[in-house]
């Protein structure tokens, strides 16, 4: 299309094959428009890759759309203006270029819902809190209850009685509940209670992971 620009000063021209594509026709039928409005004689032509090809502007390419709209029942196409290739292929990529940004938004979207739904699956039909038990098993990590104490413990989030240290607590990872039960004596005693929030389930997650990692040499 850049060589017809140098020849024709009007930049708002199609070829035949362009004109056709646009109507959704086979550039014959452009062709025989062009005769029987007995246009042949005032289009411009060019050579493109060795063969003449009709120019039309804009009004000329109208008089065509509106001749063939009438005789081959293409009613329902409407062009309202007809845009050089380099116009639409402008178009497109400024399509292309919106698309590419949404898509880099949603993905930028999804990094930062990745932390947060790691482990929303597996705790969503949890309470609001769950016991070290049922955490091990929603961690699925093959460690069982003990295990999961004693790993707390060594990494001094846990006391030796199992209650998080206040901190943990603090962040919204542990919570810690007293229940009530009777001895034989009748004497009505108190323990605590050690639950895991679904923040402490995916911290434990992580703590675990970096676990694995260390063990297997991973940087």
């Amino acid at each position: 299309m850049n060589d017809l620009c140098t020849t024709v000063e009007d930049n708002r021209i199609v070829t035949t094959k362009e004109l056709a594509g646009i109507l959704g026709v086979e550039p014959r039928t452009v062709q025989l428009a062009v005769q029987k409005l007995g246009l042949a004689n005032v289009l411009s032509q060019v050579k493109i890759r060795g063969q003449n090809s009709f120019v039309f502007t804009e009004e000329q390419a109208t008089l065509v759309k509106q001749h063939i709209q009438e005789h081959h029942n293409l009613s329902s196409r409407q062009i309202d203006s007809v845009s050089t290739v380099a116009e639409e292929n402008q178009m497109i990529a400024q399509a292309f270029s919106i698309l590419q940004r949404r898509i880099e938004d949603a993905n930028k979207e999804i990094e930062k819902l990745k932390p947060a739904a790691e482990f929303a699956y597996q705790i969503c039909s949890s309470k609001d809190a769950i016991d070290i038990g049922n955490c091990a098993k929603v961690l699925n990590r093959n460690i069982g209850r003990n295990n999961l104490f004693e790993f707390l413990r060594n990494r001094k989030i846990l006391q030796q009685d199992n209650i998080p240290y206040q901190k943990y607590i603090d962040s919204g990872y542990f919570r810690v509940i007293e229940t009530k039960y009777t001895i034989p004596s009748g004497e009505t005693k108190i323990s605590l209670k050690t639950l895991v929030l679904q923040k402490g389930v995916a911290y434990i997650n992580k703590l675990l992971r970096e676990s694995e990692n260390e063990n297997k040499g991973v940087c």
